[in-house]
């Protein structure tokens, strides 16, 4: 299951969904778009996901995000 909330709110939640029983594996800030783009050219997924990757494996880069939506047809032409 996945929660969602205000940053300010994050200890808070954890505390409660904990005290209602429930296991917590993992709680944590991040960013989330507001609007997405639909990537549906197999040549500009296979650009994005190149660089996903180069950025996710610098040992320089902490975080990566983005708001680039792949339809999973073109995923997973990308990815063989």
């Amino acid at each position: 299951m996945r929660c969602v909330s205000a940053p300010e709110a994050l200890t808070a939640v954890r505390e409660a969904v904990e005290a209602a029983g429930f296991p917590v594996d993992s709680a944590e800030l991040t960013m989330v778009p507001k609007t997405t783009i639909e990537v549906a050219d197999e040549s500009s997924a296979k650009k994005i996901v190149r660089l996903m990757e180069e950025l996710e494996d610098n040992d320089d880069v902490q975080d990566v995000y983005a708001n680039f939506d792949i339809p999973e047809r073109v995923l997973e032409t990308v990815a063989s």
